[in-house]
Formats: C-alpha cells, sequence, structure tokens
C-alpha cells in the first residue's frame, strides 16, 4: 500500500494550476529502484480522491513500449493527464536523453521523484551521508513504530555515527540518543537482568557491532559483552581513579583505561544526576566493590586520596569508619572530620548515610569542645559562669544531644553497611557519652556548685543572675515596643540549649527582632514550681501534705488555675493547651484567644516523653519534634493571631545521660540520714533541718506555706527512689536544669523600623583564572557570611554552558550552610568535568552558572575560555 505521503504529494500535483497556455499536465514519477512498482498498478482517480476536471491516465514508461506510449499521449488521448511510472533517473543531460522516445514529453512534463530509500530519508530528516547507515538497517526502519522511537531519540540524522546510535538507543530503550545514555541504559539492564534480550534485539537488526564499537571507542572496554561485573567494573574503576590517588588502585589497572577514564568520570556523573536509573547505578556499583573487594581498599587508604571520590558509595562508608575510629580514640581528629563531612555532602550517595556523618561531625565538635577546655572550667563568679554556660558551655549539651539524636537514626537504618561501620559508631558513642557525663558534666557543674553554694545556702538563689520568680514583670508586664498583645509559649523542660536552637530558626524566619535571655529557676527546679514561678505573684507557697504549689494563695495546677492567677492581674488575659492552636483552624483560633492580650500557650511534649520510662530514650527526639512545634505556634500566633510579640520559655530543663548511673554514684535514704524528708531523683525537701556533707543545702524562706528546707545532690547524681526514670531527671541545681531559657520575638511589618528579612548565605568564585585548561579542574568558591541571624543555609547547583544555555560538564552541588566565622574553613573545591564530543572554541565564551537548587532561579554566571590543546572528543572509525 502507497504511503499517504506519497498519494498527497501526487494529489498535490494534479491539482496545481496550469501554466499559463497548457491545457492539460503530465507528470512523470522517477523511482530507479522500483520500490513502488506493484504499488502503481493499484492507483486510480479513487486512490487520488479529487475531483479533476479531466481524466488521469495512469502509464508505465517500459523499455519497448517508449513509442507507443509517447504516440498515445501525443495523439490518442491528447486531453488526458498522465502520470507515467518509470524507472529511470531525472536526467536531462546529453547522454540521458539520448536515445529517449520520451525526451521531448520529459522536459516539458512535471517530475515526482519516489522511492522508499528517499522517502526514509525525509522521513528521518536525515542527510546523503547517514543514507548509507539508513540502508544497512532495512530491517529496523522497515517497522513505522521503530521509525517513531528512531525519531524521538535522533530527531536529525546527519552522519553514519547518528544513524548508529540512534537505533542502539532505539533498541535498548535508552531515554536519548547520547553515547553515555546508550551505555548505562545497557549496564540498568543489567542490573535487572534483562540485557540478554537487549543483545538479541540488537543482533537481530545488525546492531551489535555497533554497540561493541560504542564501548571501544567511549570507555575502551573490549571484553565479553554479557559479562556484567566486568563491564561495570571497567566503567565504574575508571571513573573513580580520576579522582583517588594513584596508589589505590594498585593491582586494578587492568580495570582502567587510563585514555578513557574521563569520559567514564563524565557519564557516571551524569548518570548519577539523572533520578530514574540511579538505583542501578548503586546496584551495580555494590556489586563491583564486592567482586573487588574495594571496601577494605578504601578503608586502608588515607582519606585525603578518596575525599573526593563519590563513584562507589563504599567510599563514604570507608571515610566513617577511619573518622570514627581516630575520634573514638581521642585523636586530634575533629577539625577534618568537619570539614570532610562537608566536602561529602556535596557529592553523591551522601544521604544514605547522612545520619553517620552527623553523628561523625557531632562528635568532632564535641572533641574540639573538649580540646578547647582542656584546662577546665574555673570561673569565680555565679554570674561570670552563667554568661559562660549560656555563651559557650551549652554547645557541649547541644552537641551531645544531636550526637544521641543521630546515632539512634542510625540504628534505625535499614541501609546494608559494613560491620565496621557500626562497631565504629558503637565505639564512638562509647567515647563521647565518657566526654559528655565523666569529663563536662561534673567538671562544668564542680564549677557552677563553688560559684554558688555560698549564696544558695544564705538566699537560695544564685546572686548576679535573672530569676523566674520575677519573670511575669520582667518580660511580660515590661513591653518596651508598646506591643498590645502578647502570647508566651511556656514548654515544659524546654532545655536552654534547644531553646537557643529555637531562636537561631525564629531569627531565620520571622521578620522581626529575636532576643534570647536566660533566667535561674527556682528550687526546685520542677513543674510544680517552675510553672508557678512564671505566673505573675508576690508569694508561693507550698502545702507541704498536698504537694501544690500555690501563687498568692491561688491553686496553680492545670491550665484552668493558671488562668485564674493570670486573669487575677490583668483580666484580659487566657491560658490554653498548645494542641488547642495546633489542631485548629484560623477561625477556631481567634475564637478561643479571643481579644485576650496576654496568651500562656502551655506545651509539654519533652517533659511528658522524658518522664516515661520506656519513653525516656527518645526525650531528644522530643526536643527536635518541640523545636517544631514552638515555631509553628509563633507562626500561629504572628499571622493568624495578629499577635506581634512572642515569648518562648521553660519551667525547668533537665539532665540527660545514655548510660546509666552505677548503683555506687546513686543517694539512698540511709546516705542522707534524715525520715522526715520527701526525695526525688535530684532534690529532697524537708521540714526539719538537718546537715549532709553529699547534699548542697539550699535556703527555701522565699517560699512560704511553713518553713522548708531545701537540698540537691553536690554532683549530677541520682538519688534512690522506686519506680521513675534513670536516665532522664530534673529538680536539681545543675546548670542543665536551672538555666530556663526566655526566647522574645517582636514581629515588625515591612517597612517599619526594625524589619529584617532572611538572606541566603551567598557563594562567590575565588578563583582568579577564567581560562579552562584541562578536562577536569577545580573551582574554588566561597561562601561570603556564615550562616546566622538573618543569614540562612542554602544550596546551590553549579554547571558550566555554553552561550545558549547547553552544559558543557556535569552538575555539582555546593551547601553554603557553615556557621564557622574562620573565612578560611568557608570555602569549596568542587570538580567539574567537560563534556566529550563538542567542538570547543578558544575565543568563545562559556558561563559558570550558578543556580539556586529550591527556586532553579539564576543567582550569577562568570565567563570562562576554554583554552586546551585538544578537546575531549569520542570517534567511532565507523
Amino acid at each position: 500500500m502507497l504511503d499517504e505521503n506519497i498519494i498527497d504529494q501526487l494529489r498535490q500535483i494534479v491539482s496545481d494550476t496550469l501554466p499559463d497556455g497548457d491545457d492539460r499536465r503530465v507528470v512523470l514519477w522517477h523511482d530507479a529502484k522500483g520500490s513502488f512498482s506493484d504499488d502503481f498498478d493499484a492507483l486510480d482517480n479513487s486512490t487520488l480522491g479529487i475531483d479533476h476536471a479531466r481524466p488521469i491516465v495512469f502509464a508505465r514508461a517500459e523499455d519497448g513500449a517508449m513509442f507507443e506510449l509517447k504516440r498515445r499521449i501525443l495523439r490518442e488521448e491528447p486531453s488526458s493527464d498522465f502520470i507515467v511510472y518509470t524507472r529511470k533517473p531525472r536526467d536531462f543531460s546529453e547522454g540521458g536523453l539520448a536515445g529517449n522516445w520520451l525526451a521531448d514529453i520529459e522536459i516539458c512534463a512535471d517530475h515526482f521523484q519516489a522511492d522508499k530509500a528517499s522517502l526514509l530519508l525525509d522521513g528521518l530528516k536525515a542527510t546523503s551521508e547517514a543514507a548509507p547507515a539508513i540502508e544497512a538497517y532495512e530491517l529496523f526502519f522497515n517497522a513505522e513504530g521503530r521509525r517513531e522511537q528512531y525519531l524521538r531519540r535522533m530527531p536529525a540524522s546527519s552522519s553514519r555515527s547518528d544513524v548508529h546510535c540512534g537505533v542502539m538507543a532505539t533498541l535498548l530503550k535508552s531515554p536519548d540518543a547520547t553515547y553515555g545514555s546508550i551505555i548505562s541504559t545497557y549496564l540498568c539492564a543489567m542490573a535487572s537482568g534483562v540485557d540478554k534480550e537487549l543483545r538479541e534485539q540488537l543482533v537481530k537488526f545488525g546492531a551489535i557491532g555497533a554497540f561493541t564499537a560504542l564501548l571501544d571507542a567511549c570507555i575502551g572496554y573490549r571484553d565479553d559483552l554479557d559479562d556484567k561485573l566486568s563491564l561495570a567494573a571497567h566503567l565504574l574503576v575508571s571513573a573513580a581513579s580520576c579522582t583517588v590517588s594513584v596508589e589505590v588502585f594498585e593491582g586494578l589497572e587492568s580495570r582502567i583505561s587510563k585514555a578513557h577514564a574521563q569520559f567514564c568520570y563524565g557519564m557516571v556523573r551524569d548518570w548519577m544526576n539523572g533520578a530514574a536509573d540511579r538505583d542501578a547505578l548503586f546496584v551495580l556499583a555494590r556489586l563491583v566493590e564486592e567482586e573487588l573487594n574495594l571496601g577494605k581498599r578504601f578503608m586502608g587508604a588515607d582519606i585525603g586520596g578518596i575525599v573526593d571520590c563519590d563513584v562507589f558509595p563504599c567510599v563514604n562508608e570507608a571515610i566513617l569508619v577511619q573518622t570514627m575510629g581516630a575520634l573514638s580514640k581521642g585523636e586530634d581528629a575533629g577539625a577534618e572530620a568537619i570539614k570532610t563531612a562537608q566536602r561529602r555532602k556535596d557529592l553523591k550517595w551522601y544521604k544514605r548515610v547522612e545520619s553517620w556523618f552527623e553523628a561523625s561531625t557531632a562528635a568532632a565538635g564535641l572533641e574540639l569542645f573538649r580540646r578547647s577546655h582542656a584546662n577546665g572550667f574555673h570561673e569565680v563568679k555565679a554570674a561570670t559562669a552563667w554568661k559562660k554556660y549560656c555563651e559557650d558551655w551549652s554547645e557541649a549539651d547541644a552537641l551531645y544531644r544531636r550526637f544521641c539524636i543521630a546515632y539512634d537514626r542510625c540504628q534505625h537504618s535499614a541501609e546494608d553497611l559494613p560491620d565496621e561501620l557500626r562497631d565504629a559508631l558503637e565505639a564512638l558513642a562509647e567515647r563521647e557519652e565518657g566526654v559528655y557525663a565523666n569529663w563536662f558534666l561534673p567538671q562544668v557543674n564542680a564549677c557552677w556548685v563553688n560559684c554558688c553554694e555560698q549564696s544558695w545556702q544564705e538566699k537560695g538563689y544564685a546572686e548576679g543572675v535573672g530569676r523566674q520568680r520575677t519573670f511575669y514583670d520582667d518580660f511580660v508586664a515590661k513591653n518596651p515596643d508598646g506591643a498590645k498583645r502578647t502570647l508566651v509559649i511556656v514548654s515544659d523542660a524546654l532545655r536552654y540549649e534547644v531553646a537557643k536552637e529555637i531562636a537561631t530558626r525564629m531569627e531565620r524566619e520571622a521578620k522581626g527582632l529575636v532576643e534570647l535571655h536566660a533566667v535561674q529557676s527556682v528550687f526546685p527546679s520542677v513543674t510544680e514550681f517552675g510553672m508557678s514561678a512564671l505566673l505573675p505573684h508576690s508569694e508561693l507557697q507550698l502545702e507541704w501534705e498536698s504537694g501544690r504549689v500555690l501563687a498568692d494563695g491561688m491553686d496553680t495546677a492545670g491550665t484552668e488555675g493558671r488562668r485564674k492567677v493570670l486573669r487575677a492581674r490583668r483580666p484580659s488575659s487566657t491560658a490554653i493547651l498548645s494542641d488547642t492552636l495546633l489542631a485548629g483552624n484560623r477561625a477556631a483560633r481567634r475564637e478561643t484567644v479571643g481579644d485576650a492580650e496576654v496568651v500562656y500557650v502551655y506545651h509539654d511534649k519533652i517533659d511528658s516523653t522524658g518522664e516515661k520510662a520506656k519513653l525516656e530514650r527518645g526525650v531528644f527526639r522530643a526536643c527536635d519534634e518541640t523545636i517544631d512545634d514552638v515555631l509553628a505556634l509563633a507562626r500561629i500566633a504572628v499571622n493568624d493571631l495578629h499577635i506581634s510579640r512572642v515569648i518562648v520559655t521553660a519551667d525547668h530543663g533537665f539532665l540527660y545521660t545514655r548510660k546509666a548511673l552505677d548503683e555506687q554514684d546513686k543517694l539512698g535514704k540511709a546516705d542522707i540520714g534524715s525520715n522526715d524528708i520527701r526525695l526525688h531523683r535530684r532534690y529532697a525537701i524537708s521540714d526539719k533541718p538537718f546537715e549532709n556533707d553529699l547534699l548542697i543545702r539550699i535556703d527555701m524562706d522565699d517560699v512560704g506555706g511553713g518553713t522548708y528546707y531545701g537540698f540537691a545532690p553536690r554532683e549530677c547524681i541520682r538519688i534512690k527512689r522506686p519506680g521513675g526514670t534513670e536516665s532522664y531527671v530534673h529538680g536539681g541545681v545543675s546548670l542543665q536544669e536551672v538555666c530556663v531559657p526566655v526566647v522574645v520575638l517582636r514581629n515588625k511589618r515591612i517597612g517599619s523600623k526594625g524589619y529584617a528579612s532572611q538572606q541566603a548565605a551567598e557563594v562567590a568564585v575565588v578563583s582568579t583564572s577564567r581560562s579552562i585548561n584541562s578536562t577536569m579542574f577545580h573551582v574554588d568558591l566561597f561562601q561570603r557570611e556564615a550562616v546566622g541571624g538573618k543569614v540562612v543555609p542554602a544550596e546551590y547547583e553549579l554547571v558550566f554552558t555554553d552561550s545558549s544555555g547547553n552544559p558543557i560538564t556535569d552538575l555539582q552541588k555546593v551547601h553554603a550552610d557553615m556557621s564557622t566565622a574562620d573565612e578560611r574553613a568557608r570555602v569549596f573545591r568542587p570538580m567539574f568535568t567537560l563534556k566529550s564530543g563538542i567542538d570547543y572554541k578558544r575565543d568563545a565564551d562559556y558561563y559558570l552558572v550558578c543556580r539556586d537548587h529550591a527556586s532553579g532561579k539564576i543567582v550569577w554566571k562568570e565567563t570562562y575560555q576554554v583554552d586546551m590543546a585538544f578537546a575531549p572528543t569520542v570517534d567511532f572509525g565507523f
């Protein structure tokens, strides 16, 4: 059956208006190869489907009948249109016209040329240079479906290699016809076990030779085509050789093609950046690692020699094993561990072991803290020690918390990781537990006790430090900005270092000012006393029998009781639970709060987790959830309730260590030597005085309702008590328990005084050269500002492009999230690889383009030139 395209062309020629002076049309259809000889006999007027004024005669020009055809055209049917099919090509040369009975007719006639080869070339938008290859794949191009798939991958064919690539890409179902895509698609098929069927297709349609030539030309592979491990190992090891020290692959030289290594590396990088088939690459990489025992090889390599390599996932594991091993031994490896983790963050496969790197960097930070405070903690004044804790020492609490959270995530990880890594983490956990529980906590709190003991005994609080007792008057009642309404978020057991993180994130998000303060909690540092102290009052009273704490004679237990205390001072006040705001919609929230000028919102996730023996191990995770909840509540206050002043505080902090204390590190009732006493894990209250060297006496004269005597363990130990928790405790006088945070947010409208919007941390090129002289090269980048305040972390994607925006290198990511003040530490050195097969012009401009990862917007562009003696190319040799 004739191609519809041919019929359309014939229809158009016959239907065109005749030239002046002509009264009919003669059309010669040239088909030198006779592609449509059989189909011509089926042509008639109904096939063309046109209403024509003259009869149309379909005739053949055949040897021996030319004179008869000429007589018919000129004498017998002079009024008819003729479509004459001839096997002769159109040739008006002297030799071509000699002996041709139809020569005079041909000169005046219309001409139409259609054979399958020319139609195929036209349909494939191919040049004559591609014709021999197209003819060689006749069987492949016979099917319309395959032609359509081919055109999707190769819209225009201008060379034989274009045809080969288009055919291979179609048969392998590659997303495009680039060399790398064709090879990676085949390897993906190997990973999923369907490569045999694809090889059969390549053989069936005559493309197997082209495919083996492609592998040879691109990656230098000449071995067994169906050996999955051999092919994958050749590609991946060759690629990895570009980014590791030479000695790392000693003994594997036969697996590496140095001449093709850079192409292999660029191809693997592109494969990594394509999300669709990245899992298959991971599977193959794991198989090669196991086959060649690469994990052990990398673990024995110097970190500096492998830190830039991300071809194999086990490089991360090897780096972690070495880093954690050095840290667990107390080696001076903290700074290098943090630097290494920052570099690995910008490379592939990092997300799989992100928690492990987070554990490593938290431990590294704790080790650096230990080294920077090697001489101990020796302040003599309470106010000075308090300031040191707020500004510096509390960082150890934060690092320990981050390590524990990361450790838990590692334990719950389902990733298939080597035993060496899990062993290294266990050893590191043992080390950091010792640093925190046996060094930091005892020493920092010994310093604090020495500073405060006399003041505690005489006054019941540390002199020179703000007090929780005056919180309402100092922060809620005082309103320097004149805000009409204030929302106070009271998060039970919100420790200072956790609130510090809240303040940092709030500073990033809020369009205003954020201040962080700290006040010392009342004694004992427990919910009953702390919640009461945060309310407006003149006096607190303890009922010995019931254990209730009253504010000016009013019960402070529960939301309703606290609401009454607030309204006694300021009628336009209310108290609600955080879940009411978090769960409700905007209308419900506004109805709940109404026009209250002071709103206390009570949140309890940390304490409710830590107080339960079965849940206490999750207290640090509860801290993370609390951070998110508090920030959400602040946004609700500002956006939904239009309250511009938000205060975040707590009733008390807490002590927490993972490893349970030994029995000899606990105080029993016999050690205390008094019967008239109420014992808790971290404090004791008696209505009769007694002396004990193991306890610090705390004056409680400002607590009414009777005469009471307070006691707290001198060290970070526990008092024996049946039931309850062991690791999570509070009530004592350690800095972690009594340092109560106060975060104050003053939201500002755009344009108002004090308004400040956040800005992303920026990166800039610091390399002086703007010339590319190698196919693989580094670019030095600098993070301009340290992250903090309104400067927020950002992630950027960098790639070199030509003037049309087409990428000429692989894509690299950079995380601008470093908060260090050391400018030398805020330097990145991503490595780029020029793509093969591009004709780089020395006088052309190329651009390093930096895009924001979240928005995709271009942040900046830098102009470069490519100045090389040769450009990377791939020659098939077809």
